[in-house]
């Protein structure tokens, strides 16, 4: 049963996120063809300087199962860069080799390659996230391994092959202007083309297979004033699935609107959606968010949003009414930052019927000699068959944790530098989930970034 002073947290809530008038960022969600209930994992989007070259060695564990050892190194010159990570049962394992010039570029290992909205090559977004609503996309995972060969700049001529979604597949682009045509071919009669169309802030793609199936997807974006407004629309058959990407190709109709845009309360912005695969499965999303800077540093946070139907085609999907209200507040000045956020969902209006919630509160300190400490804390509480995603960070990589049940979670990082470029960074975590706490985790990790220096010189060979 609901108390007084949760009704009047939650009614504040809700009223905070519909003073917004039109909102943006959504909360942490993972794609929609992720395993329910499994951590997703993808590579940080920190690119290194021409020259750079990173290494990274480390070692996790906990009292209930032996140390794991991790190695990355990563480098970037000018017509060359590679990026290589060993260690067991890592989800990011794996490596690439990235040869480039001014009009050619090929890629050997790993492979995320995008053909125009990503329709037949590179998954397309889920028409519910706003990061989705770009010309780029949005974050993506990787697609497969093996080779990519690209020539040209205004006529483009792209070729790959690899393995994709267990299936050997290659096939050439051709495309000059704005205009681009693939083909994907695999073994035996699978065959499947795509036409993309570009121009300025708008992009088309239309893809078809050899039994018929097809879909099609448009952006267009445009600026209203000091605003910004996004189209988004989907068709095609329900049975379309990009071999490449069979898991990922989402409802087969689709039709979104976003806009941003600066108030008087603060950055604004808002997401409208709705979705259909098939007959009987459909689902609409309406989401707002304002951002309000508080001072110098600080800022706060407050957004609503309201979901119907399934986000999956899948007889488990659920297919209930959500909503969700979330408050967010930053601030404080260097040594010492804070940050607090809590978020709700319901199964019903006004945010009754709690289903999902978490409270999370960070504090990032920097002390004497170079050191950084982060301590981070969140509690969290689901219904039976809910579960929630909590974006941590890493080194090298942000994970969406799957949580479930009722528990808490706490971290402690410290960050000391380690001579001229490396750093030392130990990490300790403890967690409890259902009254039982689980075996302390803990990592250690040596990180060095160098460049060469100016005017220095290949050591010469004895």
């Amino acid at each position: 049963m609901t108390t007084p002073p949760d009704r009047v947290w939650q009614v504040a809530t809700v009223l905070l996120g519909l003073l917004a008038s039109i909102a943006r960022a959504e909360p942490v969600e993972p794609p929609a063809g992720a395993p329910e209930g499994e951590d997703v994992t993808y590579e940080a989007n920190d690119s290194l300087a021409a020259g750079e070259v990173e290494l990274g060695l480390g070692i996790e564990g906990s009292a209930s199962r032996k140390p794991q050892h991790r190695r990355r190194v990563r480098f970037d010159e000018p017509d060359f860069a590679g990026a290589l990570r060993e260690g067991r049962g890592d989800p990011l394992s794996g490596g690439e080799v990235v040869g480039r010039t001014a009009n050619d570029r090929f890629v050997l290992g790993k492979l995320s390659p995008r053909w125009g909205r990503g329709v037949l090559l590179g998954a397309p977004g889920e028409p519910w996230q706003r990061a989705a609503q770009t010309l780029d996309g949005g974050r993506r995972g990787r697609a497969g391994e093996g080779l990519l060969v690209s020539r040209g700049s205004r006529r483009r001529l792209e070729l790959v092959a690899g393995r994709f979604a267990r299936r050997d597949l290659a096939g050439p682009r051709a495309g000059m202007g704005g205009v681009s045509w693939g083909v994907l071919a695999g073994r035996g009669k699978d065959l499947q083309s795509s036409v993309a169309v570009r121009r300025d802030a708008g992009e088309v793609e239309a893809a078809l297979d050899r039994g018929g199936a097809w879909r099609a997807e448009g952006l267009l974006e445009r600026p209203l004033g000091a605003w910004s407004a996004t189209g988004g629309v989907r068709a095609g058959t329900a049975p379309f699935r990009s071999l490449a990407e069979p898991t990922r190709q989402g409802p087969a109709r689709a039709l979104t609107l976003a806009l941003v845009g600066p108030t008087h309360a603060g950055e604004v912005s808002a997401l409208a959606s709705t979705w259909r695969f098939h007959a009987g499965r459909s689902g609409a999303r309406v989401a707002i968010e304002c951002r309000r800077p508080l001072g110098e540093n600080g800022r706060i946070v407050f957004g609503f949003e309201e979901q119907h139907g399934v986000r999956k085609d899948a007889l488990s999907a659920n297919g209930a009414l959500r909503q969700g209200g979330w408050l967010e507040w930053s601030g404080g000045d260097a040594p010492l930052t804070l940050g607090v956020r809590h978020e709700t969902w319901s199964a019903s209006a006004w945010l009754e019927d709690v289903v999902r919630s978490v409270t999370s509160a960070r504090i990032d300190a920097r002390a004497p000699l170079g050191i950084e400490v982060t301590l981070a804390h969140a509690i969290y509480r689901t219904r039976r068959g809910e579960s929630l995603y909590l974006a941590e960070s890493e080194s090298d990589r942000l994970v969406l944790r799957a949580l479930s049940g009722e528990g808490q979670r706490s971290k402690l990082e410290l960050l000391v530098p380690a001579g001229r470029r490396g750093r030392v960074r130990g990490t300790v975590l403890v967690s409890s989930a259902s009254g039982v706490a689980r075996a302390p985790q803990w990592t250690i990790e040596w990180i060095r970034r160098s460049r060469p220096e100016r005017g220095s010189s290949p050591p010469r060979s004895s």
